[in-house]
């Protein structure tokens, strides 16, 4: 779909030295032209239109003035700085381009008749006047020399293998007489080949093909010889071939022509000497001759060099050069250059570009050299107005292929209609908003066609078809307004001295189209030339020249913006001005392709160079840019990483700069087929048209250009397109609402109305969830939209409650369905409400055809909600009525149902309701109704017991009735069951069960409700006395000394055993107590006084055992983080040391890790990997729990060593800091019974044991700089600065949320009452 235009056109006129040039060649690095006449070398400088070499070949000789000796081929060596020139008589000369010296490196006697140079260079053929091949090397040493017309087919000859005869085989539509045929015989070459021998190689140096009239048959033949001048394959004998040839230089396609009776075609073989296809020229059958066909650099373009034939010896033909492409199979003519019938015009040689690839060199028989540059261009229509209909225009030949993408994609080579001109056309030129769809053809003669679109059309007319009524068509085709010729000022047409004379023609306005031309006076000034259109598609119609500019430079392109009307130029250096030469920005690079939009309400130019950068003003954005196309709202881009990017045009140049090559600003990327470009974005649509490589179409909606288009319908209300766009383009229809939620709560009536359809309205309902999908899954299209705090509860609900509002206002027995949705949808489901509905309906029908009937209605929330979920609900109504109304539409038996409804029918109603109830799984409400049916009572106790609905029974009946202590004991038994002692007593003593109760008051230590227990039940002193010591046992056992001195003591009148429980206990005070109330002091000495003794020296030995393993557990904390960060030093130090793309990680996590394994600390890469992946290993919670336990253990080396040792250390905080409050009771009693010494050591080994705690706490958890921290770890982090954090030793990566808290420092309280001050005296004395 893309077209070939112009560029520039550089000409130097009448260069007496390029008079009469029979071959040229092309410097690569600079770019001069180097040229042969008859007589001398010449060298050309396009750039200064100056001659750099004139070397006369016939001062030294080489060539005898008033002969007929000749250059026959030229070729430029850039390693010798050389030009290579072969002459007919056979001398080959290396002339100097630098010294301008001659040098003659060897001669053939035979002379030579053609001479071909390798693409490497460092081969070359020659062709001798023997008809023999010589091959030599760059330096002109002889590697072999053959003959030029072997006998053999060359050693690609196919092999018979003797499978049938040829009489046998199937010869296609020609039947069995094909072989009996004999074959024709081979016509000699046509009188108008030059005779001469053609040689060109293949792009890669591999293989050269020559073309020669064979002396047998004297038509011409192909043959094929690869690099070591073997002969591999010839051609088939093809009537009519002629001399042309060229080998593409990217394919194994090699292109020739070929004169046949009715037709000339460009035909093209394979390198086996096959045919491979052709194209017919749009000539007649003698009308022109072909004298060159040459491929241009990339294999896109085939340039064919025709002349005219003429018919009598007085007429000096025209000359024509033709760029054809091939896309999808068919042949386009892109370019047509028409030169003159003069002698002076008559082209003599046209060369290709070696380096730019779209660049041709021309010289003319007079002395006039031209350079024509071309780009690739797709041509549509422009602006952003509804009225667009996005025609594409592709140029073949005389037509144009118009195809309006709004309406129709039809791929090419197929077209909805095409313009047939009387000649070829070079450019296609549409005009600006309002009148897009008008279009301007650029014919190769230099005059304008204009066309336009017939608006007085009918709309409804059809077109006849043979066997029916006709069709409508769905496009409206151009029609021909005029074809105009420029005017001068005074009104006489301008004639064109050369091929397009006038290019870059750009559509201005209405009235108004400029062209760039030179000047008549110096081609070297460049002229813009504003012509004026005046009365199109009447007789008095003239497109006349009003005005004209002077541009300093060449241009290389020209835009406006259709919107505010701003010219842009851009030149050769990539400077861009307006007409007024005034400066507005400069390009890096020159850009084939640039357009001028509005980005953040800033006008910038876009362009994109041949080498896929893309530019916003000097901004490099994109290096990777295939094509590019401004949308409404967005900048649409095609990469070289097959992905479509959407860009929003509010951002500021300054963002998008910075977001070269990412994804940060992207709406929305999309992947697309392997080289596909942008042909047109459809204005006010979501439709983006791609083309493949091979040329076929497709056709994407993007995601931002289709919530951009939704959120334009909804600002104007307009749900029903909006709608129409989200469920085409499966948009999730949430968006309708959350887009505003305010401005739909303000507008559900216009919602409804403009829906409309009932199935639509009952599909977005059926969508809804709670979710806002602007914050979610479209948050990106959505990022200035300003969060919503006040939000209700439930969207689900509030929306299902106001659409159902406005169907009940609108038209209730319409929307009648919706309103059952808008039940069924909530939250919790209205389904009862929605079946009260349908009941309501069946027995009041309405007359009006749109309400649905009861069976539509039933059937439809049979859709929503299952079958068997619905029948549950209806009999859970207890409403027989409805449950049988839905069976009947269900696929339910009604020997299944029938028998179960009529046995409910036959039941009491409160029985017959808990039936329904506990059929149905609802046992809270069969409870409710069979406690109601007291025959029933054992039912209803079983009930209860299976489900355990105790706490609810308790509440059904009355307290202190026979039932309800019947439900107190049966929940009592439960309870004890699951070993809740205490709260199976209170039940037992509700239910007057009082020995259950002592049992089980007993079982859980509530010692005080026991001896109430004891009292009510009227238990003896022996009896009770014995059951004290049973629960001071259980006391004791449960480190409750206190109380079992109490039950001892008052109870069981055992005074010694209290006070012994209490010393047991380390309870002194109150063993003091104790002693001095019942006179048995006499315990202090046997009893009080050792224990003391005794339990300061545990507590002294403990406190001594736990200082030491503390201190080797914090040594060994040292350790083993110093081997850990040396690890992590010396894993950056080789990352950043042998890898120059370290900054290319993403995680530097994956590189170091956060734990590490072994002795040393280093954990290798498959550790990691495997420890990823082991919860799909399939190993046993247990084996688990056992491989946990080896990674954390106190087992030097082990891998989560650090962490164990951290538990410990935590551990031993707060056994040290728990016993503040015994030893401070334990010290009192020391210095009571004069124990100073005891106490004295007690004290200072624990406050010394907690000044050590609180001093190691800053070397155990040490601080770390927060802000550091979360700059190196949060999710801005690279893989720079996580490195840094590693060196410093602050990082903690992957850390598990249950080891959080062994990063956090134990702290010890502050209460420092357990010292004694009468110890501390005496301490510092």
């Amino acid at each position: 779909m893309r077209n070939l235009q112009l560029q520039t056109c550089r000409r130097t006129s009448q260069v007496a030295e390029l008079i009469g040039v029979v071959c040229s060649t092309v410097d690569c690095d600079t770019g001069r032209l180097y040229t042969s006449n008859s007589r001398s070398v010449v060298g050309l400088d396009p750039v200064t239109n100056q001659v750099s070499l004139n070397v006369s070949l016939t001062t030294e000789g080489y060539i005898q003035p008033n002969s007929t000796d000749h250059v026959i081929g030229l070729q430029h060596i850039p390693d010798q700085q050389s030009v290579c020139a072969a002459t007919n008589r056979g001398d080959v000369l290396l002339i100097n381009t630098i010294t301008n010296e001659i040098e003659c490196i060897g001669s053939v006697d035979q002379g030579l008749k053609a001479v071909s140079w390798s693409p490497d260079q460092e081969l070359v053929v020659l062709a001798t006047g023997q008809d023999t091949l010589i091959l030599m090397t760059k330096d002109f040493d002889p590697i072999t020399e053959t003959s030029l017309h072997p006998e053999e087919f060359g050693e690609g000859k196919p092999v018979t293998v003797g499978w049938g005869k040829k009489e046998t085989q199937f010869h296609g539509s020609m039947g069995k007489q094909a072989a009996t045929l004999k074959p024709e015989a081979v016509t000699q070459s046509t009188e108008w080949d030059d005779a001469k021998i053609r040689i060109c190689w293949r792009g890669d140096g591999q293989f050269f093909v020559v073309s020669c009239i064979s002396p047998v048959t004297g038509a011409r033949k192909l043959r094929v010889w690869n690099r070591e001048c073997i002969l591999q394959y010839t051609s088939e004998d093809v009537n009519g071939l002629e001399h042309s040839l060229y080998w593409k230089p990217s394919g194994s396609l090699i292109a020739s022509s070929q004169r046949l009776p009715h037709r000339h075609d460009i035909v093209f073989f394979e390198k086996n000497g096959l045919r491979h296809g052709e194209f017919t020229l749009p000539f007649g059958k003698q009308e022109v001759k072909v004298i060159e066909v040459q491929w241009n650099l990339d294999s896109h373009v085939l340039a064919v060099w025709l002349e005219d034939i003429p018919t009598t010896d007085n007429v000096i033909p025209k000359s024509y050069v033709q760029l054809w492409t091939v896309n999808n199979y068919h042949w386009y003519l892109k370019q047509s250059l028409n030169f003159k019938g003069t002698s002076t015009d008559r082209i003599v040689t046209m060369e290709w570009d070696p380096e730019q690839a779209y660049c041709m060199h021309i010289i003319t028989n007079g002395g006039d050299y031209y350079q024509y540059t071309w780009y690739w261009a797709t041509n549509h229509s422009r602006g952003m107005t509804q009225q667009n209909q996005a025609n594409v225009a592709v140029i073949d030949g005389n037509q144009v292929l118009m195809t309006p993408f709004k309406t129709m994609v039809v791929p090419p080579p197929m077209s909805a209609y095409t313009l047939k001109l009387q000649s070829s056309v070079n450019q296609i030129v549409f005009a600006p908003p309002p009148i897009c769809n008008q279009v301007a053809v650029v014919l190769s003669d230099g005059r304008l066609a204009f066309y336009g679109i017939d608006v007085d059309a009918l709309e409804d007319e059809k077109v006849d078809a043979s066997g029916g009524t006709g069709f409508k068509g769905i496009a409206r085709p151009h029609v021909l307004k005029n074809i105009l010729s420029i005017e001068d000022e005074n009104g006489e047409p301008v004639l064109s001295k050369h091929p397009i004379s006038f290019s870059h023609f750009h559509w201005l306005n209405q009235d108004t189209i400029l062209a760039i031309t030179k000047s008549d006076e110096t081609n070297d000034t460049t002229c813009v030339v504003h012509l004026g259109i005046s009365r199109i598609g009447t007789e008095q119609s003239s497109l006349k020249i009003k005005s004209r500019s002077t541009i300093f430079g060449d241009v290389y392109h020209m835009t406006s913006n259709s919107c505010t009307g701003t010219i842009a130029v851009q030149l050769s250096d990539g400077q861009v001005t307006n007409l007024e030469n005034d400066f507005t920005t400069k390009l890096p690079q020159t850009c084939t392709q640039m357009e001028l939009c509005k980005i953040n309400e800033e006008e910038v130019v876009l362009g994109l160079t041949e080498r896929y950068r893309f530019y916003i003003n000097e901004q490099d954005v994109a290096n990777n840019c295939t094509s590019f196309t401004v949308h409404d709202e967005f900048l649409l881009l095609t990469t070289h990483s097959h992905t479509c990017r959407c860009i929003s045009l509010q951002n500021s140049i300054k963002d998008l700069a910075l977001s070269a090559n990412s994804s940060q600003l992207d709406e929305n990327i999309r992947r697309v087929e392997r080289g596909s470009r942008i042909v047109v974005a459809v204005p006010g649509e979501t439709k983006l048209v791609l083309q493949m490589p091979r040329g076929n179409l497709e056709t994407i909606h993007p995601r931002a250009l289709i919530l951009s288009t939704i959120k334009k319908y909804l600002d104007t209300l307009d749900y029903k397109k909006a709608f129409d766009v989200a469920r085409k383009h499966r948009i999730n229809l949430n968006i309708l609402f959350d887009d505003n939620a305010k401005v739909f709560y303000e507008n559900t009536d216009v919602f409804v109305k403009k829906i409309e359809n009932v199935t639509h309205l009952n599909l977005f309902l059926t969508e809804l969830k709670d979710e806002d999908v602007t914050e979610t899954m479209y948050s990106w299209a959505y990022r200035s939209k300003v969060k919503d705090t006040n939000k209700p509860g439930s969207k689900i609900d509030a929306v299902c409650d106001v659409i159902r509002e406005s169907c009940i206002r609108i038209n209730p027995e319409k929307y009648l369905l919706s309103i059952l949705t808008t039940h069924i949808k909530k939250t919790t489901p209205e389904l009862e409400t929605a079946l009260r509905c349908v009941l309501d309906l069946r027995s009041n029908q309405s007359s009006n055809h749109e309400q649905p009937t009861p069976d539509q209605a039933l059937k439809y929330i049979m859709y929503l909600v299952d079958v068997n979920k619905l029948f549950d609900l209806a009999l859970g109504t207890y409403d027989f009525d409805l449950v049988l109304m839905v069976a009947a539409k269900s696929q339910k038996d009604p020997k299944e149902y029938l028998p179960f409804l009529n046995n409910l029918k036959n039941l009491e109603a409160n029985y017959r309701m808990y039936s329904i109830d506990k059929h149905l799984g609802r046992f809270s409400k069969a409870l409710d109704h069979i406690s109601k049916c007291p025959e029933h009572f054992d039912e209803c106790l079983a009930l209860i017991k299976e489900h355990k609905l105790h706490s609810l029974a308790l509440s059904l009946f009355t307290y202190n009735t026979d039932k309800y202590k019947a439900v107190a004991t049966s929940y009592a038994e439960y309870l004890t069951e699951k070993n809740r002692h205490e709260e199976a007593g209170t039940l037992y003593t509700l239910s007057g069960e009082w020995s259950d109760a002592l049992e089980a008051y007993v079982k859980c230590g509530n010692w005080q409700q026991v001896f109430c227990l004891t009292a009510r039940l009227g238990y003896g002193q022996d009896k009770v006395s014995m059951l004290a010591r049973k629960l001071a046992g259980y006391l004791t056992q449960h480190r409750r000394h206190a109380e079992a001195a109490v039950v001892l003591e008052e109870y069981a009148d055992d005074h010694e055993d209290a006070i012994a429980t209490l010393i047991c206990g380390a309870v002194w005070e109150e063993a003091l107590r104790l002693m001095y109330k019942h006179k048995r002091t006499d315990i202090i000495e046997t009893n009080l006084k050792p224990a003391l003794k005794e339990r300061c020296q545990e507590h002294v030995e403990s406190i001594v055992s736990v200082r030491e393993e503390f201190e080797n557990h914090k040594a060994r904390l040292a350790v083993v983080r110093e081997n850990k960060e040396r690890v992590q030093n010396d894993l950056l130090d080789d990352v950043a040391g042998n890898n120059p793309d370290t900054d290319l990680y993403s995680e530097t996590s994956s590189i170091t890790g956060s734990t590490f394994a072994g002795s040393t600390g280093t954990r290798s890469t498959f550790t990691a990997y495997s420890e990823a992946n082991s919860r799909i290993s399939g190993r046993s919670a247990k084996n688990k729990r056992k491989a946990a336990s080896k990674r954390r253990s106190l087992r030097q080396g082990s891998e989560e060593e650090d962490l164990a040792l951290l538990e410990e250390l935590q551990q031993i905080y707060k056994n040290i800091d728990g016993l503040k409050g015994e030893i401070g009771s334990l010290l009192k009693m020391l210095v009571l019974f004069h124990f100073e010494k005891d106490a004295q050591i007690l004290q200072s080994s624990l406050y010394d044991m907690l000044k050590l705690l609180e001093k190691s706490t800053c070397e155990i958890w040490p601080k770390t700089d927060e802000n550091q921290s979360t700059q190196s770890f949060g999710p801005q982090a690279t893989s720079n600065t996580i490195a840094a954090a590693l060196m410093q030793g602050t990082s903690q990566i992957s850390i598990k949320q249950s080891d959080l808290a062994l990063f956090v420092p134990s702290k010890l309280s502050k209460d420092d009452k357990w010292r004694v001050h009468q110890l501390e005296t005496k301490i510092d004395k």
